[in-house]
């Protein structure tokens, strides 16, 4: 099976290349070039695939493909160029979407596929229209299509999230005992899906007669709230238990600060899945890797190559915990009837 991955080099991306290695695959990465090559036995082409006249000239040169896999198509334009570049010329189109494209308003827990989509941010809203083209060049006969919507994916290579964002230094806060924020009451509810899990359903539906014009969440089965994640997440990696402070969702983002966009469009809302669907017709799918292992080898991965910022290096958190306090203060003392 030959197969073609554009990015290639990414978090669920080596995943998927570690699961086509146990089919015996053929494999190219498509990219820029411009990251650690941790992908072992796979071919290279290089280039950018926003100029849309050079890719596609690559592509009909390299073709044709049993399987192209797209990583890195966010927009409009690049899902037309790719129905140029590859019409006729490969076997199986997979697309890698997101389920931000329902808008994480959950009203039905775990969401599946059949539930309507309703994006509210510009990522989800560009996946959207990129799966539109997508499914209408699968009716069209220029190629099936399969539609791969993953939720929260970690693993080496990767941080480890918390409920704000992709805080650089929360490791180290765990691993120091320093208060953490979970914002509302932390009964928030998320899934996480390891990488190398992840790429096995990617790497197992690529060729699949079964999964042609077909959408699948992608996501993790185990589901927790945004405190019990923080606890295990510092269990994992033997720290001490957590420090948790909660504070309000609507305050927090009343900072607009960059660092909260995540919080914004992502974890504010429950993000609970279903991934039965693609279970029953792909089951060498399953969420086998622990959560407690699979931090342990994502941390160690951030330890070898240091990417764990001290936390008395980014004082972010800290800044907002003491407002936090001094408010606190202040609200319980005018409210006092001794005071």
């Amino acid at each position: 099976m030959k197969v073609l991955i554009i990015g290639g080099s990414g978090l669920i991306s080596s995943g998927i290349v570690k699961a086509l290695h146990t089919r015996k695959a053929d494999i190219t990465v498509f990219n820029r070039g411009k990251t650690e090559d941790r992908l072992g036995d796979v071919q290279h082409l290089v280039g950018d695939r926003n100029d849309f006249a050079a890719f596609e000239a690559a592509m009909a040169k390299s073709g044709p493909w049993d399987v192209v896999i797209d990583m890195i198509c966010f927009e409009a334009p690049q899902a037309e160029s790719d129905v140029r570049a590859f019409a006729g010329r490969c076997s199986h189109f997979i697309f890698c979407s997101t389920v931000c494209t329902y808008g994480n308003t959950q009203t039905i827990i775990p969401t599946d596929e059949s539930i309507p989509q309703n994006p509210h941010s510009n990522y989800g809203r560009g996946k959207v229209a990129c799966e539109q083209i997508f499914l209408q060049a699968h009716a069209a006969g220029k190629f099936p299509v399969t539609i791969m919507r993953p939720s929260h994916t970690y693993g080496p290579s990767g941080p480890v999230i918390n409920n704000l964002g992709w805080e650089p230094s929360f490791v180290d806060r765990l691993r120091k005992g320093r208060p953490v924020i979970v914002s509302g009451d932390g009964h928030g509810l998320w899934q996480s899906a390891f990488n190398e899990d992840v790429g096995v359903g990617f790497a197992y539906a690529a060729g699949n007669p079964k999964c042609f014009g077909e959408v699948y969440n992608i996501t993790g089965d185990e589901v927790v709230t945004w405190d019990e994640y923080t606890i295990r997440s510092a269990a994992a990696i033997g720290a001490p238990a957590p420090k948790i402070v909660h504070i309000p969702t609507d305050l927090l983002l009343t900072l607009k600060h960059e660092r909260l966009q995540a919080l914004e469009e992502i974890f504010r809302y429950h993000g609970v899945y279903s991934s039965d669907k693609l279970k029953r017709v792909v089951p060498e799918y399953r969420n086998s890797t622990p959560y407690e292992e699979g931090v342990r080898r994502t941390v160690e991965w951030m330890d070898a190559h240091d990417k764990i910022v001290p936390a008395t290096e980014d004082d972010f958190i800290d800044r907002i915990l003491a407002q936090w306090t001094r408010l606190s203060a202040g609200f319980t003392t005018a409210l006092d009837p001794k005071a």
